[in-house]
Formats: structure tokens, sequence, C-alpha cells
């Protein structure tokens, strides 16, 4: 078994940090709010450590989940920073979600200094990660993550190993919240619409008991992806049902804003004579060149529209 530094016991790190403890490691931990790290080795028969370079002071193996490139940053490379005491030739693994144009700099100045590096975001909560539930992607070198796979399957059980390029890793990791996104406001817009439409929440959820949107990714996501926009919901019908959603949540006072986003750009492709394709043609690049209209229900009357 290893001794591990741990940098970073919020509600995430915690969990990650039982499991290698559960493991059998002996686990050091390190927190800005040093409480949280001096009761997480309370219950945990770990070790509470004032400084990152105390906690990597012995250790084989860096662990960190912070929420900012700047707090990442501040454990590695700071004057008390774990490198200033981490062996050469130890394993350093980023776990937080952080800026896609900061992480090579990142990685070359770790493995440059004789340290071996992962970047390894996880798409789960704090009670998939107490289950090792979840996903956890990895980038890095393929043989630095052959040897750590063991430890990180401690973790998280499930890895998707993306490659060699570490930013990667960051970039699927915001590409995936970017959806986890989209879809909350795309369900807060739902319950707006059906509240506006004198529909209470728990009865408009009852939909998704015959009908599943999710669908369309396997559906529509494929041919999206490979730019084939042959129609079978047509730009110039989304924008006229888009036109009535926003209507219908007008009259209940519901605010739409991604419904009214997508209805300028729908406006746009009809403007440049993609009316005739399906919506997917929302991925054409040149869609998103422009800001949002501050009124796309008006553009859309003047489009012809039966605004």
């Amino acid at each position: 078994m290893a001794t591990i530094a741990f940098c970073g016991i919020g509600i995430m790190g915690s969990e990650m940090a039982t499991r290698l403890k559960s493991a059998g490691h002996t686990v050091r931990v390190w927190n800005r709010a040093g409480e949280k790290a001096q009761t997480w080795a309370r219950e945990h028969d770990g070790v509470a450590c004032a400084t990152p370079a105390d906690a990597a002071d012995p250790a084989s193996e860096l662990h960190i989940m912070v929420s900012n490139d700047d707090a990442v940053d501040r454990i590695l490379f700071g004057s008390d920073g774990a490198l200033t005491t981490l062996p050469k030739g130890s394993l350093v693994v980023d776990h937080s979600t952080v800026s896609v144009l900061l992480v090579d700099s990142r990685a070359e100045r770790i493995k440059s200094g004789g340290w071996r590096y992962l970047h390894a975001p996880v798409l789960a909560g704090p009670s998939t990660v107490a289950t090792g539930d979840g996903l956890m992607l990895v980038a890095g070198a393929n043989s630095v993550y052959a040897q750590a796979k063991p430890t990180l399957s401690q973790i998280i059980v499930k890895h998707w190993y993306i490659g060699e390029t570490e930013r990667l890793s960051a970039a699927y990791k915001l590409m995936a919240n970017s959806m986890l996104i989209s879809i909350t406001q795309a369900l807060a817009e739902f319950y707006s619409l059906g509240r506006a439409c004198g529909i209470d929440p728990e009865q408009a959820l009852a939909l998704f008991e015959h009908f599943n949107p999710g669908g369309t990714i396997a559906i529509r996501g494929p041919r999206m992806a490979r730019g084939d926009f042959a129609p079978a919901f047509q730009v110039t019908m989304a924008a006229k049902d888009a036109d009535l959603i926003l209507k219908a949540g007008r009259q209940g006072g519901a605010d739409m804003p991604a419904i009214e986003l997508a209805l300028h750009r729908f406006l746009r492709l009809i403007k440049s004579g993609h009316g005739d394709l399906d919506m997917g043609a929302l991925a054409l690049p040149e869609v998103h060149a422009s800001s949002p209209s501050p009124n796309a229900a008006g553009e859309f009357a003047k489009a012809g529209g039966d605004g």
C-alpha cells in the first residue's frame, strides 16, 4: 500500500480520500479550511497536514481535488506547495475541473520537474463516488496510466482513457458539464412553460414516463457529428414551434432564454437559405457567429412566421 497525499477535502475530495483510505493506503490530507482536514483525519484515521508540502512529505502519490486553477497551482507550486517535498518520480493526479487552456503548461511544468502526471477529472457526485461509481476521464502518458490504474480504480472503478494529451480530459469534462447545465436549463424552462399553461411541475414530470427526449442524442447526435442534416424536423417547423412555445410561456409570465436563443439561431439558418434542413443544423459553426437577438419572436414575425 502507498502513502498518498490528498489535497482538497471538500464534498467530493473527502469521499475520494475515504475510498483510498478504505483500500488500505496511508492518506495524508490538506485542505484550505484546515478544520475539514482535521475532521476527516479524526473520522478516518488519517493524517491532517498544515500545508500541501507537509502532506507530500512523505508520499509517493499526490491527488488534487479543488475548485479552480488558482487552487491547483497554489497546491503544486506555492512556497509551501506539494512539489517542494514530493519525491521526484512520484505520481501527481489532478482530478479538478480546470481550464483547458492551462492544463498543457501545468503538465509540462510538472513533468519537466521530474514527476509523473495525469489529469483525471470525474463525472460523479459525492454519493456515487462513495460507492466507487461514476466515470473517471483520464489523460496523460499511457505508461503512467497503466501504473496508476490500480489506485485510480480504488477511487472510481470505471475509467475512460482518452489519450496522451492531458488537456483532452479537461475538455471532455467541460463538454460533459455543458450538457448537464444545458439539460438543467431545459428542465427549468420545461417546468416554467408548464406552470404558464397551468400544469404543476409534478404533473408535468409525468410526460417523461411516456416520452424520452434523451433519445435525440442517440438518433440526432451521430447525424450532427457527421454533418448530415437531411430533414426529420425541419428548421422552419422548429422555428414555428419555438415561437409557439415562447407565446405560450409569455402569457403565463415564463422566462425561456434557451428557447429564445434557439429561435434566433433558427432564423439565422432560414435567412441563410437553410430552412429546409433538419434542426440539427444548429451545429453549423456559422450559426454561432452572432449574439442572440433581444426579440427573436419579433424577428420570427418579420420573417413571415405566424407571429
